[in-house]
């Protein structure tokens, strides 16, 4: 027995209603409750609002107090684009631009604007970036992105700090190497989550 579109859209305004707020987070919730749901109906012989209401009896608080939860963690957003960047194909992307920017003299390219302040304006082109996609144009929040969003202080610290330890005046292979990449990376990474987010979404249109 499967749920209708509808009743899809009835877990969905409920949760609304309840502060889950996060989209993606939401859709997860959907599958749990839909599959639950359905199996109650199979299971039991219930129509699916009778299903709904008896097993939000026995769940609804664990629910929302995972959404709480999750909602105050930024370290599971850091730990994720960490492990992200530690796989293989981009540990291969970071080797590459190594060694195209070994023996590249970039000094030359920011001789009107230091490195640092080029890497701080496409630091915040990319958060202006996201707040505009996301609060202005879909008009809704996603946590991963959302959440993601404190790696880029991160980025700049680093930055600041790279820039201190190997050259505070001149731009080293090893300065733009590990910058770009962490640009680069976190771009990917971004672009990811979105398109894993649409085709999640897309599931239930």
């Amino acid at each position: 027995m499967k749920i209708t579109k509808d009743q899809i859209q009835f877990i969905d305004t409920y949760l609304i209603k309840n502060e889950v707020i996060y989209v993606d987070i939401r859709l997860e919730m959907l599958d749990h409750i839909a599959l639950a749901v359905e199996q109650k109906m199979e299971v039991d012989n219930q129509d699916f609002y009778d299903a709904f209401k008896d097993f939000m009896v026995y769940h609804k608080k664990e629910i929302l107090r995972n959404n709480k939860s999750i909602r105050g963690s930024y370290w599971d957003a850091v730990r994720k684009f960490s492990l992200f960047l530690l796989k293989p194909y981009m540990l291969v992307f970071g080797g590459v631009l190594f060694l195209f920017f070994k023996d590249i003299d970039v000094n030359p390219y920011f001789k009107n604007i230091s490195f640092h302040h080029s890497i701080t304006l496409i630091i915040l082109a990319i958060a202006l970036f996201q707040f505009v996609y996301f609060y202005i144009y879909l008009k809704k929040r996603f946590y991963s992105i959302e959440k993601s969003g404190c790696v880029l202080p991160i980025i700049y610290i680093t930055n600041s700090l790279i820039l201190t330890y190997f050259s505070p005046e001149n731009v080293t292979e090893y300065t733009f190497s590990i910058i770009i990449f962490l640009l680069l990376g976190y771009v990917v990474f971004f672009i990811k989550e979105i398109i894993k987010f649409n085709k999640h979404q897309f599931n239930y249109i």
